[in-house]
């Protein structure tokens, strides 16, 4: 893999979700999920034939990936999730 681009330690806000699955009848409405800022690392790295957007939190407890055909969409995606400019 090639590194295309990295950011470290981007400021980023989660949570704040509401609930959205099934509950059984009767049930409490869980609580939103916490709001909170983590310190995120990004990459974009090529892999031959597409472009991996990487990220992990700081704190270890957030990570993943997505994967897109082109830079300019890693790129966009980026931006939506994280804010990145």
């Amino acid at each position: 893999m090639r590194l295309v681009k990295r950011v470290v330690e981007h400021q980023v806000t989660v949570g704040g979700y509401e609930h959205s699955g099934w509950r059984p009848e009767g049930s409490s409405r869980p609580l939103p999920t916490p709001v909170r800022d983590v310190l995120m690392n990004l990459e974009i790295q090529f892999d031959g034939s597409g472009y991996l957007l990487c990220y992990a939190s700081n704190d270890g407890e957030l990570s993943g990936d997505t994967w897109h055909q082109t830079l300019e969409e890693a790129q966009h995606a980026a931006a939506d999730i994280f804010g990145m400019q």
